[in-house]
């Protein structure tokens, strides 16, 4: 994928099975701001807030199964990643601050917990089996040293039980400090910018990363596959990388973001917000040909655990109501937010892709 070229713009032609699901409120059920849909199956709804501490299971009609918040105390300072096992009702938690692993039950009762591996940083956890979890380790401050970013480890013990044969030869940086004046710096980080990097669709893992100009598809038999590479290189001077928002039999949605380390800190240093920019492609995998996304991501999935050829997205009630207040709505969703209040949870909208 040369991300210097002018593709030719498309619109997917996708027939869609949408349905809406209207999240159970109440005092003891109210969704904050920072809670983002983590996880999602045919029967569950998972959702976590990763500063709060607060994570909320649903039913798919949106009943309210479980809630718990073990923040504090013995409990986790944050969730850093989540990874949930429905058929085992284990929710793994990572608390990167203090490099450890919690596994609690659905309802939140602390099952046991260790530490991850020493010399690690891990940055995100996925449920790969019944007795692995898939860990990606992230160097924040960046080395030129070649690394492993993808391992498995144990879900009993946290130790390292393999890598996945992939090495990068330069980890590039996510976080910075920057020099100001004497007695003043300015840090920033680049780790959340409103691209997945690293997915999962069903049992495949989409493998990408601010280091990677290759992006892979990792299966349930530990295959790899290279989707696509990418040009000009994330080691490039002004840094660009791609990852993948939308994975079906045929497609896949491409976000190509600006790491612009030198454009960044000019605006950070005249106190100005910096929004990193990002372009929207597809990818026909069927003809191996890339276009842009003329949909601005209407299919994207951001981080969160679905089946194939799914994709959900999460409505805020006050934004429905402005909607339906504007006449933008019909058939059921124009029912629902006739229905909701602006404090009210939001509502999940699920497209089955065919």
């Amino acid at each position: 994928m040369d991300k210097s070229k002018s593709y030719r713009s498309i619109q997917l032609e996708l027939q869609a099975q949408c349905k809406y699901v209207q999240l159970e409120t109440s005092k003891a059920v109210l969704l904050g701001e920072n809670c983002k849909l983590k996880y999602a199956s045919d029967n569950r709804l998972l959702f976590s807030d990763e500063y709060g501490g607060d994570v909320f299971i649903f039913d798919i009609n949106g009943k309210i199964y479980s809630k718990f918040n073990q923040k504090g105390g013995l409990g986790y300072t944050s969730i850093t990643s989540i990874a949930y096992d429905e058929s085992k009702n284990e929710l793994f938690i990572l608390d990167r601050i203090r490099k450890k692993i919690y596994v609690f039950s659905e309802k939140g009762a602390l099952l046991r917990s260790f530490k991850t591996p020493e010399e690690t940083f891990i940055a995100e956890i996925y449920n790969f089996n019944d007795s692995t979890l898939l860990a990606f380790d992230e160097n924040l401050i960046g080395t030129n040293k070649p690394t492993k970013p993808y391992f498995f480890i144990s879900r009993n013990s946290g130790n390292i039980i393999g890598y996945v044969n992939i090495t990068v030869e330069k980890v590039n940086a996510t976080q910075f400090i920057e020099s100001i004046s004497k007695n003043e710096s300015l840090s920033y980080s680049f780790i959340h910018t409103g691209i997945p990097d690293n997915c999962k669709f069903g049992n495949n893992f989409i493998l990408s990363n601010k280091s990677m100009d290759t992006v892979y598809v990792l299966r349930q038999d530990r295959s790899l596959e290279p989707l696509f590479t990418q040009t000009p290189s994330v080691h490039s001077e002004h840094t660009t990388a791609a990852s993948v928002g939308m994975y079906t039999d045929k497609y896949l949605q491409i976000c190509v973001a600006d790491y612009d380390i030198s454009t960044a800190t000019k605006a950070l240093k005249a106190g100005k917000t910096w929004n990193p920019p990002f372009k929207l492609y597809i990818l026909d995998r069927e003809k191996g040909e890339f276009y842009r996304d003329s949909d601005k991501g209407k299919y994207t999935v951001s981080k969160t655990d679905t089946p194939l050829n799914h994709a959900y997205s999460v409505i805020p009630a006050i934004i429905l109501k402005e909607k339906n207040k504007l006449g933008k709505l019909t058939g059921e969703l124009k029912t629902i937010a006739s229905n909701v209040t602006i404090n009210d949870n939001p509502i999940v909208e699920i497209q089955i892709l065919k």
